[in-house]
């Protein structure tokens, strides 16, 4: 191929990232547009609508002087212990229901009941029994992900092509070989969105416990200790954070994990 052909070639696909990216910041730059306006309008205090410049300001000088990183390192380590072991129960516990009718008989209801609790009414019962600090927020964060992570996963579980395992069966395929080659890649995109939806309330779960329960280190206790001295610039550091880290975690590893799996083997199109 001839230089120009290529040069043809790379424009395009130049311009469609270009694009690509702008689309990206568009809303963001919208909203910090937004909200730069508001905070120079004077119709609110600027203790409570701090400018843009000041937020970025003062979230460089948290990571410059560490202090961002060290909440964030407490957060992502009680997430991460908590999202490990919730998986972990989760996925087995689904597993069993799908493949089990007593199984599902028997924990179905308790599922459907815990379901609808949300995570932060559970900390003073985790507070109570596991006191304050690291293991109340861990387990608070490992049950309410093992509920979405059992949810979906009983789910595809269920959604198995019967033909599917009537053919694994007909041919003699031991029971451990049907669920490893049949029932888990058919449930796995159940299981990834079960993983998102975990991780999402894995974040909500860990910051309201840090908020209540942690000491000293964490990003809900830091975004709770900016709230008593108004400091809400602070407070928008640290929701930014947050956000920014669930994005990462996304992009960075449950896509991947689905480009390479269920988009890889033709079960779900981006």
């Amino acid at each position: 191929m001839s230089i120009v052909a290529k040069q043809a070639v790379a424009k395009p696909a130049l311009t469609r990232q270009l694009t690509e990216v702008l689309e990206f910041i568009l809303p963001f730059a919208v909203v910090a547009g937004v909200w730069q306006l508001l905070a120079v309008s004077g119709w609110f205090p600027p203790v409570l609508i701090p400018s843009v410049p000041r937020v970025l300001e003062t979230g460089w000088s948290l990571i410059r002087s560490g202090v961002l990183f060290e909440h964030l390192f407490a957060s992502m380590a009680r997430l991460l212990i908590g999202f490990a072991v919730g998986c972990g129960m989760g996925g087995m516990l689904g597993l069993a229901m799908g493949l089990s009718k007593r199984t599902e008989r028997f924990f179905l209801p308790l599922l459907n009941l815990t379901l609808p609790i949300p995570s932060i009414a559970l900390l003073p019962l985790t507070v109570l029994w596991f006191g304050l600090g690291n293991p109340s927020v861990v387990i608070l964060v490992a049950f309410v992900v093992s509920l979405q992570v059992t949810l979906n996963t009983w789910t595809g579980v269920k959604t198995t092509s019967g033909l599917l395992l009537r053919v694994g069966q007909s041919m003699g395929a031991p029971r451990a070989m049907v669920i490893a080659r049949i029932v888990l890649p058919s449930a796995l995109p159940f299981v990834l969105t079960g993983l998102r939806l975990g991780l999402a309330r894995g974040w909500i779960g860990t910051v309201a416990g840090e908020m209540v329960s942690s000491s000293n280190w964490g990003l809900g206790w830091m975004i709770f200790n900016a709230l008593q001295f108004l400091q809400t610039a602070t407070m928008l550091v640290g929701l930014a954070t947050i956000g920014l880290v669930g994005y990462a975690i996304e992009k960075l590893v449950l896509q991947p994990i689905e480009t390479r799996t269920v988009v890889r083997w033709g079960m779900l199109h981006r």
